[in-house]
């Protein structure tokens, strides 16, 4: 059974940094807002899609008991730690679902990376949920459609109350934030693709000047946002929360209602 929202959250590690240091910024204060809202929902447990986990083979998820943090950034004098109990069962039930759907896929044993770690922290502080972190794969984009309807499909029949969110950025050029480097075509890139997840038009996303793609090298090839559009089953707008960017990289908070799928289905399946 799925809470009635889907979240797109930014895994920047600089928002613990903000955190720290008591920087009262747009996005922690929407992250907060959306953190009292998720509450009120009451999951059990979340389903966690990381853009920083991608498979080499069958898509993932990891059915491990308990999830030990991966460090995959350095250097910020904040360690993104999030150690938390895992779901065995659900994330079996995960790929038995992907298997059937003709989905390749497959369980592991793996920690949770910062594409986990940092929206749960701003999400479940109290790590009171479990969480099963699944992942992006080297396959087309119609693949990662399929595994977001297949992860739909499992939860949808779930007996107990989950979440599904995805941990990811819009640009991601990492040398231009290595070297704190303003990059333009980066914001530009954003804005763009923002605009398209507000009015509901995903076939827009990959869409702008080929420079402006290349500078901005949007994160996973946006194979992470194609796993959530497999997964809403319809073409929904969100409510863009909260977008900040910084030297090269765009983060945005995007939630879409799981209710307007539904009744997108239903319209669709009306006689003409």
């Amino acid at each position: 059974m799925l809470t009635p929202r889907v979240l797109l959250v930014p895994h920047l590690p600089t928002l613990l940094v903000d955190e720290h240091r008591h920087h009262h910024t747009g996005m922690l204060r929407a992250l907060a807002a959306v953190a009292e809202s998720l509450r009120a929902d009451a999951p059990a447990a979340a389903v966690v899609l990381s853009a920083r986990w991608e498979a080499a083979g069958p898509f993932l998820a990891s059915a491990a008991r308990r999830h030990e943090t991966l460090t995959d950034y350095h250097g910020f004098g904040v360690e993104v730690r999030y150690d938390c109990a895992g779901h065995p069962a659900l994330a079996r039930r995960m790929v038995e679902t992907a298997r059937l759907a003709g989905v390749r896929a497959a369980t592991a044993s793996r920690g949770v990376d910062s594409g986990v770690a940092v929206p749960m922290h701003f999400l479940a502080p109290r790590r009171d949920l479990r969480v099963v972190p699944v992942s992006i794969a080297t396959a087309p984009v119609e693949t990662h459609r399929a595994w977001g309807a297949a992860l739909r499909h499992a939860l949808d029949s779930w007996p107990d109350r989950v979440v599904f969110v995805v941990g990811g950025l819009l640009s991601s050029n990492w040398h231009a934030w290595n070297l704190t480097r303003d990059v333009p075509e980066s914001r530009e890139f954003d804005e763009r693709a923002l605009d398209a997840l507000r009015r509901g038009a995903w076939g827009e996303l990959a869409g702008g000047e080929r420079r402006t793609v290349e500078k901005a090298r949007p994160e996973a090839g946006f194979r992470h946002l194609e796993v959530l559009r497999g997964f809403l089953g319809a073409d929904l707008p969100g409510t863009v929360h909260c977008y900040e960017s910084g030297p090269g990289v765009g983060a945005a908070l995007v939630e879409f209602a799981l209710a307007a799928a539904a009744a997108t289905r239903e319209d669709d399946a009306q006689p003409r």
